[in-house]
C-alpha cells in the first residue's frame, strides 16, 4: 500500500514562504516585460495617431484641391479625361487612407490582445509555479511533519511507531538517521 497524505499544506509558514519566494522573480520579470511592451505599444499608438492626423490633413487638402479644380469650367466636364483621371485617383486615395485608418484600429486592437494575453500568461505562470512549489515543499515538509509527530509521541511518553517515508519524499537519509537515533535512545 502506497503511503499518501491528504493534506498538501502541512507547514503553512514554510510552504507558503518558499512558494511565494519562488513566484516573485518570474512575476516581477513578466510584469516588467509587460510594462515595457505597454510603453512601446503606447509609443506606437501615438505615432499611428499622428500619422492618422496627417492622413486626415491630406484628405482635407485633397478635398480642397478637388473643389478648386471643379470650380474651373473646363474641368467640370465629366467626359474630360483629366477629370476622370483625377476623380479615379481621388477615389483610390480615399480608399487607401480609409484602409490605413482601419489598419490603425486593428493595430490598437491587436496591441490590447497581446497585452491581455501577457497578463493572463503571467497569472497562469504564477499560479503554476506557486502550486508546483506547494507540491515540491510537501515532499520536504511531509517528512518533517512525520518526525515532529514522532517527537510529540516521545515527549508524551510513548514509543513512536516508525514507518517508511513515501517513495518521492525528500530527507530520507536524515529520516533514517533520526529514526535510528530515536531507536538507539529508546533501547538505552
Amino acid at each position: 500500500m502506497a503511503l499518501t497524505r491528504k493534506k498538501y499544506v502541512l507547514d503553512k509558514k514554510f510552504q507558503l514562504r518558499i512558494s511565494i519566494r519562488a513566484i516573485i522573480l518570474p512575476l516581477i520579470t513578466t510584469l516588467a516585460i509587460c510594462g515595457l511592451l505597454l510603453y512601446f505599444a503606447n509609443n506606437s499608438n501615438e505615432l499611428i495617431n499622428e500619422n492618422n492626423k496627417n492622413i486626415t490633413a491630406i484628405i482635407d487638402t485633397q478635398d480642397s484641391m478637388f473643389d478648386m479644380f471643379m470650380a474651373i469650367p473646363a474641368l467640370q466636364d465629366p467626359d474630360n479625361p483629366v477629370v476622370r483621371k483625377c476623380d479615379t485617383a481621388f477615389k483610390e486615395n480615399l480608399k487607401i487612407t480609409n484602409r490605413i485608418n482601419d489598419n490603425h484600429e486593428k493595430i490598437k486592437k491587436n496591441s490590447l490582445i497581446v497585452l491581455y494575453i501577457l497578463i493572463v500568461m503571467t497569472v497562469v505562470q504564477t499560479a503554476i509555479i506557486f502550486f508546483q512549489f506547494i507540491f515540491f515543499s510537501h515532499k520536504i515538509s511531509g517528512p518533517i511533519h512525520v518526525m515532529t509527530n514522532y517527537l510529540k509521541d516521545i515527549k508524551g511518553g510513548t514509543k513512536p511507531k516508525f514507518r517508511p517515508l513515501r517513495k518521492n519524499d525528500e530527507l530520507k537519509d536524515f529520516y533514517e538517521e533520526f529514526r535510528s537515533a530515536i531507536e538507539h535512545l529508546h533501547t538505552k
